[in-house]
C-alpha cells in the first residue's frame, strides 16, 4: 500500500506523520521547540530549529515504516511570515513570523504611498503589519544590506521544501496572505505593488497549485533525512487551509474552526470578500476567508502563568471551569495578548480581564479566557454573515477542541452545532490528501469524504442564549471604549 510522509511546521512545533492511501493514519511523531520575543511586539525564529526538527522526526519514523515506501511528501506550515535565504537556502537572519508586529511604521508608508484603498482593490485585504508584504517592507527598510543579500523570501513550509529539492516556491494560500504583494484578483504577484514598495520580484518564490509536484527529495537531503532519493514533494499549503480541507470544509455552508495557537474561523467560496477579514485561496483553488484570533495561544498563556501545562489545561483547569456558570459571574476577557487581526485590526490592542472581584477563582478566569476567544469568533461569523454566507455548520479541528467543555461554549456562543472528529489530525490529513492527488492516487476533491471519520456533535444550550449575548454586547464594546489607553501604555 501507498504511504504518505507528511510534515507540519507550526509555530511552537513541527509534527510529522504517515497516512496510507485510504487516509488511515500509521504513525504520528512531533517535537517542540520555542518562539524568541527579543523585543516587545517582535516574534522570531531560528529556521535551523525547523530543519533540525525534521531530521529529529524522521529518524524516529523509520522505526515504523521504510523510506522506499514513501509515495510522496506534503509539507504544510505557519504563515504569514518572512523568511529570507541565501542560495545555499540557509536563512540570513531569523524568520519574522505571523504573530509579529513590529512593522507599524511600515503599515503607515503603505497607507501614504500607495493607499488602504489601493491594497482592498487589488488584495482584498487590509494594510497591517500581520501581512507578509508588510514584514518584508520592514525587512527591505530596516536591513537594506541583508535584504540584498536574500535570494528568496519563503514561507516556513516553503523552507523545509527547499531543504528537500531545492525549489523556492509558495502556493496560493500563503501567497494569499503575503498582501500587499499578491493581487487576489490576477492570482499573481503585483508588479505595480512590489514596485512601489521597492521589492525585487526575482526574490520571490514562484507560484504554484498545492497539490503540484514541485520537486524531488536530492541526495543531500536524503543523506540528512534518511528519506529515499527522488521521492516527489508537492508544493503543500498554508497550515490554516490544509485545516480547513482536513476538516472537510470544501464547500458552501460550513466552516471550518482552527484551535491551535492561533485561532481561525475559515469559510471557503466568499460571494464578497470583507478586508476586516482575511482574505486568500483556499487549495481547492476558490476563496477562502478567515478570520482570527490568539485562541490556543491565550490558553497556553494562562496555564504558563499558573504553572500549569499540558494536559492538565483541559483535564484540571477544565474541571473547574464547568463549574462555573456561563458568563464566569460577570468576567469578561479580551483576547488581545499579541495585538489583534480580525475584526479591529490593532497592533497595540491587548489583553484584558473585565469584572474581576475576590470571589473569582483560577476557574472563573479560566473559563472566561475561553468565552473570550468564542466571542471573537463570533465577531467573525458575524461579518461572514452579513456577507451573505448562510453557516449552519462548524467543524473545530486541532487541539483545543479536545476540550468538551470549549466546544459546548462555541456552540451556545455561535448559536451553532459543533461537530468534532476526536481521531481526525485536521491539518496533517488536509496535507496528505495534497500527496494522494500530487501524484494522482486522487483525480479531485470528491473523494476526501471517505478519509474522515463521523463526527461527536454538540449543540447549543438555548437556556444560555440571552445570557452570553448580553456578555457578548459589553465584550463587543470594550475595545471602542479602550482603544485611547492603548498607545499611551505602550509607550509607558
Amino acid at each position: 500500500m501507498r504511504s504518505y510522509l507528511v510534515f507540519d511546521i507550526g509555530t511552537s512545533s513541527a509534527k510529522m506523520a504517515i497516512f496510507q492511501e485510504d487516509g488511515k493514519l500509521e504513525a504520528k511523531f512531533h517535537t517542540s521547540y520555542a518562539v524568541s520575543y527579543p523585543q516587545l511586539g517582535f516574534a522570531e525564529q531560528d529556521p535551523s530549529l525547523w530543519w533540525n526538527a525534521i531530521q529529529r522526526l524522521c529518524s524516529e519514523v523509520w522505526q515504523v515504516i521504510k523510506a522506499g515506501e514513501i509515495s510522496c511528501i506534503s509539507v504544510s506550515g505557519q504563515a504569514p511570515s518572512c523568511v529570507a535565504v541565501d542560495r545555499n537556502g540557509d536563512a540570513i537572519r531569523p524568520a519574522i513570523l505571523w504573530l509579529d508586529r513590529r512593522a507599524q511604521a511600515q503599515v503607515n508608508w503603505l497607507r501614504e504611498h500607495i493607499g488602504e484603498s489601493v491594497a482592498v482593490e487589488r488584495c482584498s485585504n487590509t494594510i497591517d503589519s500581520y501581512y507578509g508584504g508588510v514584514k518584508w517592507l520592514w525587512f527591505l527598510q530596516k536591513e537594506p544590506e541583508l535584504f540584498q543579500q536574500t535570494w528568496k523570501i519563503l514561507q516556513a513550509n516553503g523552507f523545509i521544501i527547499n531543504k528537500l529539492t531545492g525549489a523556492a516556491v509558495i502556493d496560493p494560500s500563503h501567497a494569499g496572505m503575503c498582501t500587499p504583494c499578491y493581487n487576489l484578483l490576477s492570482r499573481e504577484w503585483d508588479d505595480m505593488l512590489c514596485q512601489r514598495m521597492g521589492i525585487d520580484k526575482t526574490k520571490l518564490p514562484t507560484i504554484l497549485p498545492s497539490n503540484q509536484i514541485v520537486g524531488q527529495v536530492h541526495s543531500q537531503a536524503a543523506r540528512t533525512t534518511g528519506i529515499k532519493a527522488g521521492t516527489p514533494v508537492t508544493c503543500g499549503g498554508g497550515d490554516y487551509a490544509c485545516a480547513c480541507l482536513g476538516a472537510g470544509v470544501i464547500g458552501k455552508g460550513a466552516a471550518a474552526m482552527m484551535l491551535g495557537t492561533a485561532g481561525n474561523l475559515l469559510v471557503p467560496g466568499m460571494v464578497h470578500t470583507d478586508p476586516r477579514l482575511i482574505n486568500t485561496v483556499h487549495l481547492t483553488g476558490e476563496g477562502l476567508s478567515l478570520g482570527g484570533v490568539f485562541a490556543g495561544g491565550s490558553v497556553q498563556w494562562f496555564g504558563d502563568m499558573l504553572g500549569v501545562s499540558e494536559p492538565d489545561l483541559f483535564t484540571v483547569l477544565d474541571a473547574e471551569a464547568a463549574n462555573v456558570p456561563p458568563g464566569s459571574d460577570g468576567l469578561i476577557f479580551l483576547p488581545y495578548l499579541m495585538g489583534e487581526r480580525t475584526p479591529i485590526w490593532d497592533a497595540q490592542a491587548r489583553g484584558v480581564f473585565l469584572g474581576l472581584s475576590s470571589s473569582h477563582r483560577r476557574g472563573h478566569l479560566f473559563r472566561a479566557v475561553l468565552e473570550g476567544v468564542a466571542y471573537a469568533y463570533r465577531q467573525m461569523l458575524e461579518i461572514l454573515v452579513e456577507k451573505g454566507n448562510a453557516i449552519q455548520e462548524v467543524v473545530a479541528i486541532n487541539g483545543g477542541a479536545r476540550s468538551a467543555l470549549w466546544r459546548q461554549i462555541f456552540a451556545d456562543v455561535l448559536q451553532l452545532p459543533i461537530r468534532w472528529r476526536p481521531e481526525s489530525e485536521g491539518t496533517l490529513v488536509g496535507a496528505a490528501y495534497l500527496a494522494a492527488l500530487g501524484i494522482g492516487d486522487q483525480s479531485d476533491f470528491n473523494g476526501l469524504a471517505g478519509w474522515l471519520e463521523p463526527t461527536i456533535d454538540t449543540t447549543p444550550t438555548s437556556s444560555w442564549q440571552d445570557h452570553y449575548l448580553s456578555q457578548y454586547e459589553i465584550y463587543c464594546q470594550l475595545y471602542d471604549r479602550l482603544r485611547d489607553f492603548y498607545p499611551r501604555l505602550n509607550r509607558a
